[in-house]
């Protein structure tokens, strides 16, 4: 194969770096606006045209734009395990990161699972910071609830799968440690209005966050404050 420029491995790079993010081809205008080439947009083609010349790079269809080939990927790997270990410190960083917030997704989980299970009503956690929250129990709440109406456990539904409008809800509130209970129109919520939320804030790996129990107005109040009192 034809020896390849720095130039032109950068241009690869680059464009191998787009198509991992988006999955879309990359033209030359877009090469130039995003990074310092230093060059003119008819090198960047031309050395656009070098690559695909060489099997590094194919153009989809009829457009301006190219995507890697297989070869142009095993170039690129080979690249930066070679000149740039950087990138592989960068990616162990990153990959610890993902390890600890699995790991604590992980707890969540565990937690609203096992709270879940002892109550028979809907359980919830949330860690605002990582955007991290989990429900379940919702069948429960269904079948312990037979009598409510069908907008108002969708209602419920809807609050819980809007994450990001729910952690905004708790953030809110004056919740501390000692558990706090929310009954029927306490909820600022209109949706919760005809539930209760049994809620506590809990301190996770450094982080902040929330466990909770929802159910109906009816729930056996004793039990629920005591159980969500034992976690954690």
């Amino acid at each position: 194969m034809k020896k390849i420029q720095e130039r032109q491995i950068q241009i690869l790079k680059h464009i191998i770096e787009e198509y991992i993010k988006t999955g879309e081809i990359t033209g030359s205008k877009s090469l130039l606006s995003k990074h310092d080439l230093q060059v003119s947009s008819a090198t960047v083609r031309n050395d656009m045209m070098s690559l695909e010349k060489m099997w590094l790079l194919f153009q989809p269809y009829n457009s301006a734009g190219r995507l890697p080939t297989s070869r142009g990927l095993r170039v690129f790997v080979d690249y930066l395990m070679e000149t740039m270990p950087g990138v592989f410190i960068e990616a162990e960083e990153l990959y610890a990161k993902k390890i600890e917030n699995n790991r604590i997704d992980d707890t969540l989980y565990s937690l609203v699972s096992r709270l879940t299970k002892i109550t028979g009503e809907i359980t919830f956690a949330c860690i605002p910071a990582l955007g991290a929250s989990y429900y379940v129990g919702l069948s429960n709440y269904i079948d312990r609830n037979k009598w409510v109406i069908g907008y108002e456990v969708y209602q419920v539904i809807k609050t819980l799968e809007n994450k990001h409008e729910f952690i905004a809800f708790l953030d809110s509130l004056d919740i501390g440690p000692r558990v706090s209970a929310f009954i029927g129109n306490e909820n600022i919520l209109p949706e919760l209005e005809s539930s209760t939320m049994i809620v506590k804030r809990i301190e996770l790996d450094g982080y902040t966050g929330y466990l909770g129990i929802l159910g109906s107005t009816m729930m056996d109040y004793a039990f629920n404050i005591t159980a969500l009192r034992q976690v954690l």
